[in-house]
């Protein structure tokens, strides 16, 4: 194995040795020590993990979010995403304080005291709407694309090709589009939590996923129960019906109709197994809704009903059915008074 000494770590990397240390102190690296001089030997494997380090400490990604990033690496596309949104955020702050300090130069007299500023107490440097057009103008968001990504995971672990890498531009140019309106929403909640719950639940939507996909006579009568089993619960749980309620219209019903627009026949070219998913889940739900709505578990419907506030409207959105079970554990982590607040800002 290639052993190489800290100077021809810094030429390969462009770190310093203060900040090679750093990240050793850091745990971020952990090369070997030699017995016999004391000196540490760095792998090639070391190497190309310093410079991994020193590209994302480039785009000013926190350190602690570096260590988290290798400890979560299918997170990868979520941190640098949420990265590009502090980026941005801190740019329209910025561009607020440049529009203002620009507009107020233009204002003074050539003679001016800095006791006078006095008279500027209370001017507001904050963004404006113009500001955030030239933020979108020249740095646009990439918020549809994590969206995407994080709604379809289950069905994007295919091989690359031009035809895929088309598909996925125009899923995302589409996701955009829906992203001006309420799925805005659904972004500002993924941000706000932490990878390990981001991977748990990507986790289980892939472990639901198949088990869909792989629907056979025995296991459609599992799920349908686990289906039934949860409405149940929604029915008896105050604190998720809180949840419900508070997230129905801007993140419930956004997705839904997302998941089940035109951007559904995109994914099932981008995977044909997409489509099979697609029309066992909709069996699935179309036999619950029966039984909801016409069957044995017609008082169960009009309990949800009342519990909810008639916020399930099962005629124009029959998937409802399936997101309590399978889609909004995502919806429900943060805390209440929290989630309530990024969505009335």
């Amino acid at each position: 194995m290639i052993s190489l000494r800290i100077q021809e770590v810094c030429r390969k990397t462009g770190l310093t040795k203060k900040a090679i240390y750093f990240y050793i102190d850091q745990g971020l690296i952990m090369p070997d020590r030699n017995a016999e001089n004391n000196y540490l030997d760095f792998s090639e494997a070391d190497v190309d993990r310093l410079q991994i380090i020193a590209l994302l400490r480039q785009y000013n990604v926190p350190v602690g979010a570096v260590e988290e990033l290798f400890r979560y690496p299918s997170m990868t596309n979520f941190y640098l995403h949420r990265q590009l949104a502090d980026l941005r955020a801190q740019l329209l702050r910025q561009l607020g304080l440049i529009r203002s300090l620009s507009t107020l130069l233009t204002e003074l007299p050539p003679q001016y005291n800095v006791a006078n500023l006095k008279e500027q107490v209370g001017r507001s440097t904050a963004a404006t709407e113009a500001d955030q057009s030239m933020l979108d103008l020249v740095c646009p968001d990439q918020d549809a694309r994590m969206i995407s990504i994080f709604i379809w995971s289950s069905f994007l672990n295919v091989p690359k090709s031009e035809y895929r890498l088309f598909l996925w531009g125009k899923i995302t140019e589409q996701a955009q589009q829906e992203l001006k309106g309420s799925l805005r929403y659904v972004a500002r909640i993924i941000y706000a939590l932490d990878s390990e719950q981001i991977e748990n639940d990507a986790r289980q939507r892939y472990h639901d996923s198949q088990a869909i996909l792989k629907l056979q006579e025995e296991s459609y009568g599992q799920l349908r129960q686990r289906i039934m089993k949860r409405l149940r619960h929604l029915a008896d749980d105050p604190r998720d019906q809180a949840y419900w309620t508070l997230n129905y219209e801007k993140v419930t019903l956004p997705l839904v109709r997302f998941v089940n627009g035109p951007l559904g026949d995109l994914i099932a070219e981008y995977n044909s197994e997409y489509l099979i998913y697609l029309k066992n889940m909709q069996r699935l739900a179309a036999s619950v809704r029966r039984e909801l709505l016409e069957g044995a578990e017609r008082d169960l419907y009009e309990r949800l009903i009342r519990v909810l506030n008639g916020k399930l409207d099962l005629d124009q959105y029959p998937g409802l059915i399936s997101f309590y079970t399978f889609e909004m554990g995502l919806y429900m982590i943060l805390p209440l008074a929290k989630q309530r607040q990024l969505l009335e800002e």
